[in-house]
């Protein structure tokens, strides 16, 4: 979905209401089908007694013919009250001279961020005004990547940049997590970068529930875009990714390489923080437990519901960052994610963490850092020697942490 401007208070509102819609029509139904799986426990444990089975054979056909009716008069009352909404604001658009964009709300940006990670590509498909849109963010806003808007907002830029993309449901605002207003050990990556080595920070903001491949390519574009308009010429890039971040990075990378984009050549590190590169268990688990769940009309409500989930969250079964690996990895006999290209100039610092106290302890095997396990985030087919194993660190920790800046840090010196 593309927008020449960020949404206006008026698209906002359809925005909601239509995501509202959905999730209203969507609970609906679900609530319909666990409503008749129930009733029709008793209902089929008469059947083998023909005498009963024949005589409830009518109280049968009553009480589903008027549930069926009830539910479905639900859904098109809120089909139609929702609808009409969204044809008053589409109206109210048209008719009002062009609004100004809204203002930038942290916890609005926070709440639509995680909805997108969840039905991001269905948001994107209904054309949803809240669709996030992939670009660079200060303050909230969408930078243009133009020379005279990246001169006014960045008017001490160094041709050092770092660029930190973020993963499943999030926005560039998790970089700010577990910071403390006392403690400058607590500032952003970005922050400590600019005092310690002048590096300027990006922060970009994309809509996590499409696949991991179009956000790569996309990625890709915004800093052909970037290196052709920063105030000074780029004389280094580095990309930090955190969880899916990680994973969108080397797809742009791959993007990059393909079509010998210019920004590649400035690329020194690629750091991916706690990213899945060889898939996330817990969608592993839920990928094979929804056929399980569909097996049973008690369960198959849920499993239609994690059914439901993105693209992006399907990616993360398998770490998959071409397009060709989400096309066929549900296909009998299909094969791991295919090893994509890296950038030849550049070093790959993997940074994996666990929860547990040591690599090999029960709680490490099992849990890893809560979401990835180690194998899979430090990859050592892939990445450089130069990487980093924590421990006692769960997986958002790895957003904003002095132990994870220090490897940062430490990648850094080391290739000066």
């Amino acid at each position: 979905m593309k927008r020449s401007h960020p949404p206006s208070p008026l698209q906002q509102w359809r925005g909601g209401l239509q995501l509202a819609g959905d999730g209203f029509d969507q609970v609906t139904s679900r609530i319909h089908e666990f409503h008749r799986a129930i009733s029709d426990i008793p209902f089929t444990a008469l059947t083998p007694v023909p005498a009963i089975s024949a005589a409830t054979a009518p109280t049968r056909l009553l009480h589903d013919g008027i549930t069926d009716s009830v539910y479905s008069t639900v859904r098109l009352f809120g089909k139609v009250l929702f609808g009409a909404a969204d044809t008053v604001f589409k109206l109210g658009e048209r008719a009002l001279p062009p609004q100004p964009a809204a203002t930038p709300n942290r916890i609005q940006d926070d709440l639509v961020s995680a909805a997108s990670g969840l039905v991001g590509d269905h948001m994107a498909s209904r054309r949803n005004p809240l669709t996030p849109r992939l670009g660079f963010r200060q303050n909230g806003r969408l930078l243009a990547l133009t020379p005279e808007a990246l001169a006014a907002s960045h008017p001490e830029a160094s041709p050092r940049i770092a660029v930190f993309v973020h993963g499943l449901c999030c926005n560039e605002n998790s970089w700010q997590l577990y910071r403390r207003p006392d403690d400058p050990q607590t500032l952003p990556y970005g922050d400590r970068l600019a005092a310690d080595f002048d590096i300027t920070p990006l922060y970009l903001r994309y809509n996590t529930g499409q696949h991991i491949s179009q956000n790569g390519r996309a990625l890709a574009r915004q800093l052909v875009k970037l290196v052709a308009a920063w105030p000074v010429p780029v004389e280094e890039l580095i990309l930090v990714g955190h969880s899916m971040g990680g994973l969108v990075i080397r797809a742009a990378a791959a993007t990059g390489l393909e079509h010998d984009q210019a920004w590649i050549r400035h690329v020194s590190h690629v750091i991916c923080v706690g990213s899945p590169h060889r898939g996330a268990p817990l969608e592993k688990l839920v990928h094979a437990g929804v056929p399980m769940l569909d097996q049973l009309p008690l369960t198959r409500p849920l499993a239609r519901i994690l059914d439901a989930r993105s693209v992006g969250i399907r990616d993360l079964r398998h770490g998959a960052v071409h397009a060709d690996d989400w096309r066929s990895l549900d296909e009998p006999g299909a094969e791991q994610p295919r090893t994509i290209r890296r950038l030849p100039g550049a070093g790959y610092h993997f940074i994996g963490s666990s929860i547990g106290a040591a690599a090999g302890d029960p709680v490490d095997s099992v849990l890893g850092d809560g979401l990835v396990r180690l194998p899979s985030a430090l990859a050592t087919e892939l990445a450089d020697a130069d990487s980093a194993c924590l421990f006692r660190l769960h997986h958002m920790h790895l957003l904003n942490h002095p132990r994870v800046y220090a490897e940062i840090r430490r990648f850094l010196q080391a290739s000066a």
